[in-house]
């Protein structure tokens, strides 16, 4: 596969401020991303004392997969108080989106760079969300026919959806073998077809839970890169955990103040809010087989849906006791993940990053150091028939990439039609507008009269708009081969108006280019970069 680097204009300003070292921005984060000094004085941050447990843990998280050479060493490295790179990403139907790929590549290319500039290891990480319980986001895909040049969406259908968190949660089998079916009755056959659907298979007849079977695809793509996996959820990990929720307990005013403050100055500098929450505890608690937000009214703290309430010391002593019960919100959760792990940096979405810059101060009241916070890689993939559709029609990818097709195609069925027939409606559009113009200086003053002629006026002008617009329509019809070739393009390289990767689901990829294909073989030239990455065959 060949990586080619493109230099998008960023529609989003917030990237193109990042790598251009925007002061105003950069103040909300506590390292600069582009320069190598920020790289050089967190690999020389002395560890936090948690590696050796962090790397059982993990190890005992990761016990029912067939660990790689490649894990092995990078448990016995993190045992050793390796540094990360780390980023997660909630537990998506069939691995979810391909920027979820697209985050452990960057992961595993960023871990792979600074190992060889530094001559020592540092470690992938992937964080798995599972503490997160909105499954609305989670339980669906889409999928291209290439044949019909459609896209699909493809559901888990459940009756019972589930209120908790989607780690402890146990889909229906034979609901989602359904999915996995429909998913595949639309891809093309190909020589990967079967064994995949094999693995896809096996994966959901051999793992009960949700995130497991998301860990368990993830694996089988990345395990010959060494990545490590954990469940924020995981019940050894809530652990290792207690002393940091003690904290947040204890100090969850001021935590709660300290974001309210970094946002209210994030907002005044022009960046859109992020995180939406009317919570001042900023943890959940497992209560009533639902995850449910805390919340500090009085002396009590409430649960969002039931009526128990708790004191202060029971909270402590719950986390003493039963800290499995509890987890963090979109405040905490990136507080928790650095507090555990000795991070060189972090690597989100563009959502994400934007808002770790809202709790700087959160960071600092807790003493705990913000990592380098850097955008995951972008990457489009491109078949051997885009390119062709693409040379065919002398269109240029990176317009196609970024704005999509309808200019184009617009252009392609004027440039097919009568330029006489069009500037001829046009003439008649004119000359009515005109004449129209002089019936309402005729009957000026009567207020009945201009009405009655606007709105004939109107009806006219809806009657030439309609006449141009079928017969461009008739004009499509007469190229519905070309037609299907515009929707193709738009649906393989801007679906639904947007990149691929926030679309497609990697097992299209795989079904294309092979299981392998996110192995480290298949990417060559590939490094970290800001900008976006086309890959072709």
């Amino acid at each position: 596969m060949d990586c080619q680097v493109t230099y998008f204009k960023e529609k989003d300003s917030f990237i193109t401020k990042l790598k251009n070292s925007d002061e105003q921005l950069l103040k909300f984060y506590q390292y600069n991303p582009t320069e190598k000094a920020s790289f050089d004085k967190r690999m020389k941050q002395p560890s936090n004392g948690r590696e050796q447990e962090l790397s059982q843990i993990i190890a005992s998280y990761m016990e029912d997969l067939k660990l790689s050479d490649a894990q092995q060493r990078h448990l016995e490295a993190l045992s050793d108080g390796a540094k990360v790179v780390i980023g997660g990403q909630q537990a998506g139907l069939f691995g979810g989106p391909l920027y979820t790929f697209h985050k452990i590549l960057s992961i595993v290319t960023l871990s792979h760079q600074l190992s060889q500039t530094y001559d020592r290891t540092v470690v992938p990480v992937f964080w798995i969300a599972g503490e997160d319980h909105d499954f609305d986001e989670v339980n669906h895909t889409y999928v291209f026919n290439a044949k019909e040049a459609q896209l699909h969406k493809v559901k888990y259908h459940t009756m019972t959806p589930p209120e908790t968190n989607v780690s402890r949660y146990s889909p229906d089998k034979e609901a989602l073998v359904e999915a996995l079916k429909s998913f595949f009755k639309e891809l093309k056959e190909t020589e990967h077809t079967k064994s995949l659907y094999s693995l896809c298979s096996n994966i959901i007849d051999q793992y009960d839970s949700w995130t497991d079977m998301f860990k368990a695809l993830l694996h089988e793509v990345f395990k010959e890169y060494g990545v490590l996996f954990i469940d924020a959820q995981y019940e050894a990990l809530r652990e290792l955990e207690k002393p940091i929720l003690k904290e947040m307990i204890q100090h969850h005013e001021e935590i709660d103040q300290a974001f309210r403050n970094t946002q209210a100055q994030t907002t005044q500098s022009g960046l859109n809010q992020m995180i939406q929450t009317d919570t001042n505890v900023h943890l959940f608690l497992h209560e009533d087989n639902m995850r449910q937000l805390l919340s500090k009214e009085g002396d009590n703290f409430k649960l969002s849906k039931s009526e128990v309430t708790y004191s202060k010391e029971e909270i402590l002593k719950l986390i003493e006791t039963e800290s499995h019960r509890f987890s963090n919100n979109v405040v905490t959760r990136p507080v928790m993940e650095e507090w555990l792990f000795n991070t060189v940096a972090f690597i989100g979405g563009p959502s994400e990053i934007k808002y770790w810059a809202e709790l700087n101060e959160v960071f600092k009241l807790l003493n705990i150091e913000m990592p380098i916070v850097m955008p995951r890689l972008k990457m489009t993939y491109m078949t051997q028939r885009t390119d062709k559709l693409l040379k065919q029609y002398q269109l240029d990818v990176q317009q196609v990439i970024e704005n999509g097709i309808e200019e184009d195609r617009s252009k392609f069925v004027r440039e097919k039609a009568s330029e006489s027939f069009i500037k001829q409606v046009e003439k008649l559009k004119e000359d009515h507008a005109r004449i129209y113009q002089q019936l309402l200086d005729e009957v000026k003053g009567n207020q009945d009269n201009i009405n009655l002629v606007e709105k004939n006026s109107e009806i006219h002008n809806t009657q030439y708009d309609y006449l141009l617009q079928r017969y461009l329509l008739n004009i499509e019809r007469e190229n519905d081969i070309s037609m299907k070739h515009f929707r193709e393009l738009e649906y393989v390289l801007h679906p639904m108006g947007g990149l691929q990767e926030r679309i497609w689901n990697p097992l299209q990829i795989m079904n294309e280019f092979g299981i392998d294909v996110f192995s480290p073989s298949t990417y060559p030239p590939l490094e970290y970069t800001f900008n976006q990455i086309i890959i072709k065959p």
